[in-house]
């Protein structure tokens, strides 16, 4: 999170959900999603067994409950997709067999990416911003689509809007930038089980390029709602000073356009 020494909602949210641990509660599928610890440790054991959900968000979606449902048949359990007792126990008893997760969730994303490609042609990028950057999105939305990606753009303050948006539109790879106050970064998701390698792979290799532009821009893990919330490998640029953004937002567009070919090319290191 960012640290403001503001107790504002995000961090008022992560309060009340590093207050559930596995077993205070039964975890089913519900709208709103069911969010918190309990729901992470659910789906690190499931991820460490075997049964795919994409990463480890704490959020209880689609994907958690077929696997929860997935592994109660592989168990003998009746399979309704209630998380209690008795699939809990069954869940830590099994998963004591086995490691963390780390190297299933990379074998996951490196086989999701495992087809090379010259091109941006067949992936789908989702382009996000809050308001005002317009023009940044639009050069970055022409150079993805002169590389062959499918794009789509939106502008909206929430970036839990941009989040669902991006995941109904089944995105390969999502791209949100903002201007803020602070040290420019490019940040990926990372969670107390999970930290995306696609994510983190691609923000190295954007800062790294983006320096000349914005001195210092670092390479970060954070637990943003987009970053959190997107089913996708998804990044945040944060940057700090509106003026080079304007000047060179043609440059960065290039930039970001490149690592993100370069991955499609060459997959996760």
């Amino acid at each position: 999170m960012d640290v403001d020494g503001i107790c504002g909602p995000q961090t008022w949210g992560q309060l009340v959900e590093a207050g559930h641990r596995l077993g205070s509660r039964l975890l089913y599928l519900q709208a709103p999603e069911l969010r918190g610890d309990d729901v992470a440790e659910l789906q690190r054991l499931l991820t460490t067994l075997g049964f795919p959900l994409g990463h480890i968000d704490g959020i209880h979606g689609d994907e958690t409950a077929e696997s929860l449902v997935d592994f109660q048949l592989n168990a003998g359990i009746v399979p309704d997709g209630v998380c209690g007792p008795v699939t809990i126990e069954f869940l830590q008893r099994v998963a004591k067999r086995f490691g963390e997760p780390g190297d299933i969730t990379r074998l996951q994303e490196r086989q999701r990416f495992s087809v090379p490609s010259h091109r941006l042609t067949g992936y789908k990028i989702f382009l996000a911003e809050c308001g005002g950057l317009d023009a940044i999105i639009a050069s970055l939305r022409r150079n993805l689509t002169d590389a062959g990606a499918e794009t789509l753009t939106a502008h909206h303050p929430d970036w839990s809007s941009h989040a669902r948006q991006a995941n109904h539109f089944g995105a390969d790879f999502c791209v949100g930038v903002e201007v803020r106050d602070g040290a420019s970064s490019i940040c990926h998701f990372l969670g107390d089980h999970f930290e995306s390698p696609a994510g983190k792979q691609l923000g190295v290799a954007i800062s790294d390029d983006l320096q000349e532009l914005f001195p210092g821009i670092t390479s970060t893990g954070m637990r943003l709602p987009l970053l959190r919330e997107t089913q996708m490998p998804a990044l945040l640029c944060r940057l700090n000073d509106v003026n080079s953004l304007v000047r060179a937002h043609q440059r960065m567009a290039t930039i970001i356009t490149k690592a993100l070919r370069d991955f499609a090319q060459s997959g996760l290191d």
